[in-house]
């Protein structure tokens, strides 16, 4: 039984010991991680469409619309307060980055300088509430969310999925990325390339392929 009240819990992270013992109830519940293989578009094309991002993913995961109008987006984190409240509401948080592609990464096809453009990387938190469990109709829901990203990732015509939508905490990050609506503010800060913390967070916030030339990060919310 966990005795720690909210406040202990936000100050000290959960133990390995105590994330050993607990097994997400959902695939998404730590977390949704997708990687979008954006065909020749440049950092500006892709920062300019992450609203329109935001929107597919309350589509695709929330069955529902909202407009431009009903977004925050902003390259600040946000307080402790503001994501209490948005996890409370059980709405979507959304952690953009941006990489450039290794030289020799055929995503970016169509160009024999590969390295001149960017893909984007997406954490969102929240979906778990919004997504069915069982694994036949889970499956049936991610091929959604990839079908629907294909207008934003604007792939050549034989390339199927440009988008790959993965589980948070599993691999190397099992233990470190063990998310919480209490610990979710704390795991936000590791989401910078001078964080100690080696967290999924922490690797899509890093340009690794150009260390000369960081995208700042970006947080999508619905107001």
């Amino acid at each position: 039984m966990n005795t720690k009240n909210p406040l202990e819990q936000l100050l000290y992270p959960p133990s390995i010991e105590e994330i050993k013992s607990k097994q997400p109830t959902h695939k998404y519940e730590y977390g949704m991680f997708i990687s979008i293989n954006n065909h020749k578009q440049i950092s500006g094309d892709i920062l300019l469409r992450l609203p329109s991002y935001y929107k597919t993913l309350i589509h695709a995961i929330c069955d529902k619309k909202i407009g431009r109008e009903d977004i925050t987006y902003t390259k600040r984190r946000p307080t402790q307060e503001v994501i209490a409240d948005l996890v409370a509401e059980k709405k979507l948080i959304v952690v953009a980055a941006i990489h450039d592609y290794h030289r020799k990464n055929y995503y970016g096809v169509g160009s024999t300088k590969n390295f001149d453009y960017q893909h984007s990387h997406l954490y969102v938190y929240g979906a778990h509430h919004y997504l069915p469990s069982d694994p036949e109709q889970l499956k049936i829901k991610e091929d959604w969310i990839c079908d629907k990203f294909r207008r934003h990732a604007k792939p050549p015509r034989y390339r199927s999925k440009p988008t790959k939508i993965d589980p948070v905490g599993r691999g190397i990050y099992c233990f470190t990325d063990a998310v919480t609506p209490t610990n979710l503010y704390q795991y936000l800060l590791t989401a910078d390339p001078n964080s100690n913390k080696q967290t999924l967070l922490n690797y899509i916030s890093n340009n690794r392929h150009n260390p000369k030339l960081q995208y700042p990060i970006s947080y999508l919310y619905q107001k």
